[in-house]
């Protein structure tokens, strides 16, 4: 098909296969396909993530607000969708707030507004004067990472716990940074109890059944708060970060859930592993790196 978000272009594509042979499953690892997918499976009768889960996990408006009637602890939020909403919301909860796309993939798109001033800039950067809707949120300040699953049958089968540093807005308004990823070996350990149980909460509220999912939160001085789930594996090869920590083949794993419905090897636990996202300051080729000899000779494999 030209474009995976063309559903009509997916649905025919998929029933052609099915007027040959059966079409068992029909999966998606990126943001923006999977309420398509979605879509397409519920027309054609493919098991899988529903439709009314795939937008949840899309719409941060409505996605905080299914978690806030569950009782999961959210900033404040609201879809707005002209100047004077936003102003309102702004004036409701006070500055500092944050503007996203309403189904942005992490901070893509996500803007920080501090005053006045920035809110009246804001309003035309979003479009919000053209009839653009964007989600409103609460600044949360704290520390940020990710809960991340396997869950079969909405039950978490392999789970793991990340940090991320600096928090991703500053990560992605300053480019010298080179964002860190830290995963832990001790996701039994008593502090992140919350946070596990937090993501379970989240799972079931939003109806999800067997799929990759990825989670972020906040903790600070407001204590835990959800940020927002994706229905889909983490971005920036998270995941390789989890089979290399743990001795296992992760997509072995994720097909062995969508296609036999249980889990088929067990995690060793064996490192806290972590990953930097080196990127140049400017704009050009890469032509090299230097300091890898340096750290195997250090630090060996």
């Amino acid at each position: 098909v030209r474009t995976v978000v063309d559903e009509g272009a997916l649905f025919e594509a998929v029933r052609r296969v099915q007027n040959r042979e059966w079409v068992d499953r029909l999966e998606a690892t990126v943001e923006a396909h999977i309420l398509p997918a979605a879509k397409v499976r519920e027309a054609a009768g493919i098991p899988g993530t529903s439709v009314r889960t795939a937008f949840l996990c899309r719409d941060k408006p409505a996605m905080k607000e299914a978690l806030r009637a569950a009782g999961v602890p959210c900033a404040q939020s609201r879809g707005v969708s002209s100047p004077q909403e936003l102003r309102i919301f702004a004036a409701e909860v006070g500055f500092p707030i944050i503007l996203k796309p309403r189904s942005a993939a992490g901070a893509s798109g996500t803007q920080r507004v501090d005053n006045d001033r920035e809110l009246e800039s804001a309003i035309v950067a979003q479009g919000l004067d053209r009839g653009a809707a964007v989600a409103a949120e609460e600044f949360i300040e704290g520390h940020e990472g990710f809960y991340d699953t396997i869950s079969i049958g909405g039950r978490v089968v392999h789970e793991f716990v990340s940090h991320y540093y600096p928090g991703v807005l500053e990560a992605m308004r300053t480019r010298w940074i080179s964002p860190q990823i830290v995963t832990t070996n001790r996701v039994d350990a008593p502090g992140y109890q919350e946070v596990r149980q937090m993501g379970q909460k989240v799972i079931d509220a939003l109806g999800i059944g067997t799929s990759a999912t990825h989670m972020e939160w906040f903790f600070g001085p407001k204590g835990l708060k959800f940020s927002e789930i994706g229905c889909r594996p983490p971005g920036v090869g998270v995941w390789d970060l989890y089979a290399a920590a743990n001795d296992f083949d992760i997509y072995r794993e994720w097909a062995a859930a969508v296609v036999q419905g249980q889990p088929l090897q067990r995690l060793s636990r064996r490192f806290a592993a972590g990953m930097i996202n080196l990127r140049p300051d400017r704009d050009g080729r890469i032509t090299g790196y230097e300091g890898l000899e340096t750290i195997k000779k250090l630090f060996g494999e």
